[in-house]
């Protein structure tokens, strides 16, 4: 417990009273020293009968690097306080000098920095007395995750794919088995627009067919140790670019796998673990193995599509190439081929 600002200068008028009482009579202790020790002591009363403060956050909605996030913090306080609040090395505090002040519920924006999964807070709660004379800091440890992404780029060498999408998107259309409604990870080129049309309240009818997909694009990503952002970023955009295409894609990392799925919600399991995800091989050989092979490390990073090696900022370079020129199998250290 601390005396604040007010409280110092109360203390301070407090003694030069009491050294004019000493000169000129108990008077002037009755007039100011009395009345300062009173409030102040009320004061120290009040923050050791204080309640322990409560902070809690609402979770952001996870972003990409350079994205910026609103965080709400509630404090329960039976006294006035103000609220320091901390941030991970991932994210920043737009405002980094501004301090929640009062009491209640409050917002304050942060930026998206760096991948990975990061915290806001610990939380200083600074409490005080009515009169603003004394106040204790109490450290809330609760912290609340707030997940950043991997950049992803956009992939412009769509002919290094074309072999994968169209393999993954074989399907005998010819072979009828039924209609039914649509739910949630259906591919949207199997509805049935007609039928649809004639469903009360704009409800989607699905075609389904006897011969499914032959399967799903396996992507496996691995790197070299301090080259997981790259290995993630090059990931990620391969992944996204054939969900685009609206293809069954299943993700291997090293800190975990997505199984064969599509659409926006299976994008987003597929980002969140390429956003926790740290440096390493995946188990077996299992790189040999998958449709898409990535692999980041001190010689850069590459994208292995089946028999065709290519370095991923060819795949992505924003020139009028349709093609790149692949990168023999031993050319690069930690390729696969």
């Amino acid at each position: 417990m601390r005396p604040t600002r007010r409280g110092v200068g109360v203390l301070v008028v407090a003694a030069l009273a009491l050294v004019l009482g000493v000169g000129y009579g108990a008077r002037s202790l009755d007039a100011v020293l009395v009345p300062s020790l009173v409030a102040v002591a009320i004061g120290v009363v009040q923050v050791l009968r204080r309640d322990r403060p409560v902070v809690r956050r609402t979770k952001p909605v996870p972003g990409f690097p350079g994205e910026t996030r609103t965080v709400g913090v509630e404090v329960e306080s039976n006294l006035p306080c103000d609220v320091d609040e901390a941030t991970g090395d991932g994210v920043r505090a737009i405002d980094p000098d501004a301090r929640l002040a009062g009491d209640g519920a409050y917002e304050y924006e942060i930026e998206l920095l760096d991948r990975g999964e990061h915290a806001l807070g610990p939380a200083t709660v600074l409490q005080r007395d009515t009169l603003g004379l004394v106040y204790h800091a109490t450290h809330v440890r609760a912290t609340t995750p707030v997940l950043v992404y991997p950049r992803v780029e956009p992939v412009a060498d769509r002919a290094a794919f074309a072999g994968l999408v169209e393999r993954a998107g074989t399907q005998d259309r010819d072979a009828f088995d039924r209609l039914r409604e649509y739910s949630s990870g259906d591919s949207l080129r199997d509805i049935n627009w007609k039928a649809s049309a004639k469903q009360p309240e704009g409800e989607f009818v699905v075609t389904e067919f006897a011969a499914q997909d032959e399967g799903g694009i396996s992507i496996v990503a691995e790197s070299e140790t301090g080259h997981a952002d790259e290995m993630a970023t090059a990931a990620a955009s391969v992944a996204g670019h054939l969900l685009d295409a609206d293809l069954l894609v299943d993700v291997v990392a090293p800190g975990g796998e997505v199984e064969t799925g599509r659409g926006e919600e299976h994008r987003g399991r597929v980002l969140e673990l390429l956003a926790r995800t740290g440096a390493g091989r995946v188990g077996g050989n299992r790189g040999d193995r998958a449709d898409v092979h990535v692999f980041a490390g001190e010689d850069g990073t590459t994208v292995r599509i089946r028999e065709a090696t290519h370095r991923f900022e060819s795949l992505i370079a924003d020139d009028d190439r349709s093609t790149v020129e692949p990168v023999r199998p031993g050319e690069l250290r930690g390729v696969t081929a």
